[in-house]
């Protein structure tokens, strides 16, 4: 298990690229939720 925390401003923006390049993207919209839970196999 992996666990990452990140908060949802510039730190999250910056990030998010990053993390959607690597294949990993929130079940939940983060604009919509706080909620940042990523699916595993």
């Amino acid at each position: 298990m992996l666990t990452l925390a990140l908060s949802k401003g510039r730190i999250f923006e910056e990030t998010a690229p990053v993390l959607a390049k690597a294949g990993i993207r929130p079940l939940e919209d983060p604009e919509q939720s706080r909620k940042l839970i990523i699916p595993t196999s």
